[in-house]
Order: structure tokens, then C-alpha cells, then sequence
């Protein structure tokens, strides 16, 4: 993972068509994806996993939407896959405002693709339905369920170049995505933050049609939340093993 210091004025920034056409073009990328398998089913978890502990969760909110972005631990000693997470986003006076538990959601929305073993991950649904729902989202609450052991192997993925971008006031993270092994990455999630003093101030998702195998591919998250000043950070987890 690699951290950035976001600044307060960025040179040589994309322009505003340049920046129209890439989230144009993501959006056409991630709706020939299908944005990932989406389930026929609500989401249902009848159990809390005993490998997997919410380290931290909490909501960001700005006049674009509304994110939850929840921290996992795996304190298990195997990798773990497709790792189911319920999440139910609350006002101040803990009424609830959206789960995602709601049939036809993709995939990334619903689990964790790959937790390490005795690793942490930041998840981030930024599709939360919280608007005109009666209250202002204030907190998150996370429930993960039992999971599968990961294959022995799976795909490496990097994320490098890592950068700041910032125009019109709007923030978010580029960079390039490589799939290091044999098999091509479909529907692949990127998960950008920013923090400030330790804390997590932004956050959003970028969804990539198909990164080839053996190939790369250049990626743009736009934030939800306060992210200037802050420090920016992508991930990538494997989503086809």
C-alpha cells in the first residue's frame, strides 16, 4: 500500500473534459462488467465469524453520496475468501437508513474478495441509499460471517504510482493497477482513502472492467468525504483466482 501527501494545490491537473471522459469511461467499464457477479439473493449472515474482528467502522458524507468504510482484521492463520460483511448505516438516533442486504447488488458490495491471513483490510461500500431516508447517516455498523479458505496461491496484484488528484474542488487518488499473475482479473475492485492524523477522512472505489493477465491498467477513485491535506492510499484485491 502505498500513502501520498495529498496537497493543498496540485500541479499539471487533468482537465475537466479529461476528467468527465475517465469517469465516463469507468462507468462504461464497470456496466460491461456487470460490476462484478451480482447476487439473486439479499445478503443473510446467520452467524459472526470467529476468524475475522471489526477493528473500525465509520460513515463519510458529502454533497456527492454517502460511504461506509469498515476495517477487518483476519486473526486467523489462513487467507480467506469472498468474505461476507452486513452493514447497516444509522442516523444519530440510530434509526436505520440503508443495509446491504438488498437483491442485485455486485459482489464487492456484499464481501471481501481476500483477507490475508493476520491481515488488515479497509473495505468501503460507496453506493450507500441514504438520501431522503429521514436522518443524516452518522455511524456504520459491520457484521462478517464465515468464510472460505483462499487457494494456496493466489494472483498478485499491485498498485503503483499512487497520486493525488484534485480539480473543481473534487479529490480522489490515481494510479496503475498490475496483475502480476496468470490469470486475467475481472470486475477488479480498487479501493482508494485519505487520512488525516491517523484518521480516515475519505474514501471511494474505483471498478475496473478487466485488468489482462500479466498486464496493468490506469486507475482513477474520486472520494467521498474531506480529503484535503490528508495522505492517500489504493489497494487491490484479486477478484478472480
Amino acid at each position: 500500500m502505498t500513502a501520498l501527501l495529498l496537497a493543498l494545490a496540485l500541479g499539471g491537473c487533468e482537465s475537466s473534459q479529461e476528467k468527465s471522459a475517465q469517469i465516463e469511461r469507468q462507468v462504461r467499464l464497470a456496466r460491461a462488467a456487470g460490476h462484478g457477479v451480482r447476487s439473486e439473493h439479499g445478503l443473510r449472515i446467520s452467524g459472526a465469524s470467529t476468524d475475522v474482528r471489526v477493528v473500525a467502522s465509520e460513515v463519510l458524507h458529502d454533497s456527492e453520496g454517502t460511504a461506509a468504510v469498515v476495517t477487518l482484521r483476519n486473526r486467523s492463520t489462513r487467507a480467506l475468501r469472498n468474505v461476507p460483511i452486513a452493514i447497516s448505516v444509522r442516523d444519530a438516533a440510530g434509526g436505520v437508513l440503508y443495509q446491504n442486504n438488498s437483491p442485485g447488488l455486485e459482489a464487492a458490495l456484499t464481501t471481501v474478495a481476500l483477507l490475508p491471513a493476520g491481515a488488515e483490510f479497509t473495505w468501503i461500500d460507496d453506493q450507500v441509499q441514504a438520501s431522503g431516508a429521514g436522518g443524516v447517516p452518522r455511524t456504520v455498523r459491520a457484521l462478517v460471517g464465515g468464510a472460505s479458505p483462499a487457494p494456496a496461491s493466489t494472483p498478485r496484484i499491485r498498485v503503483t504510482g499512487v497520486h493525488a488528484t484534485a480539480e473543481g474542488g473534487g479529490f480522489g487518488v490515481g494510479g496503475t493497477v498490475t496483475d502480476d499473475s496468470s490469470v486475467a482479473q475481472r470486475g477488479l475492485v480498487v479501493y482508494g482513502i485519505a487520512r488525516r492524523g491517523g484518521r480516515i477522512v475519505a474514501a471511494g472505489r474505483a471498478v475496473l472492467s478487466e485488468v489482462p493477465a500479466h498486464g496493468s491498467s490506469p486507475f482513477q477513485v474520486l472520494f467521498i468525504g474531506s480529503a484535503q491535506g490528508a495522505q492517500v492510499e489504493a489497494s487491490a484485491p484479486p477478484s478472480t483466482f
